[in-house]
């Protein structure tokens, strides 16, 4: 996942240049929701393949949007007010990191297994990945 999280700041930071950051983030986010699925498809046919799957596109779409995201809001938001709004996206990153763990673990417990912790990343990776089209420049 290391590796492919350095691969995927490269690979991605030409994708957005090329291709602008919705796009980027976008499959980036689909990257992630793919990592998810596969650890979903371990349960059904379990093999190592699909952790190795996960790990590939997981690390790909994470390493990805670190850069992602501060291009795309220094664009959309930067100026004067900038560090504040940087450091409140990084705060709402860092409150779902924080919950994301124990909202598996509090699944698990109560459903017997991560399956719908995983299918709930695939949807907040396509809810996170919607923000990025419906985010604009203000008008000044």
């Amino acid at each position: 996942m290391g590796l492919m999280s350095g691969v995927g700041r490269a690979v991605f930071g030409v994708v957005a240049d090329r291709f602008g950051g919705a796009l980027s983030a976008t499959i980036s986010f689909g990257c992630t929701a793919g990592g998810a699925l596969a650890l979903v498809a371990t349960e059904a046919w379990p093999h190592t393949a699909w952790l190795v799957v996960y790990a590939l596109l997981f690390g790909l779409g994470f390493g990805a949007r670190g850069p992602i995201i501060t291009a795309i809001a220094a664009d959309l938001f930067g100026g004067r007010r900038f560090g504040v709004i940087y450091g409140l996206l990084n705060f709402g990153n860092g409150v779902g990191a924080a919950l994301g763990p124990w909202f598996g673990g509090a699944v698990h417990d109560v459903a017997g297994s991560y399956r719908i912790a995983f299918l709930s990343s695939v949807l907040f990776s396509a809810l996170a990945s919607a923000c990025f089209w419906v985010a604009r420049r203000r008008a000044a």
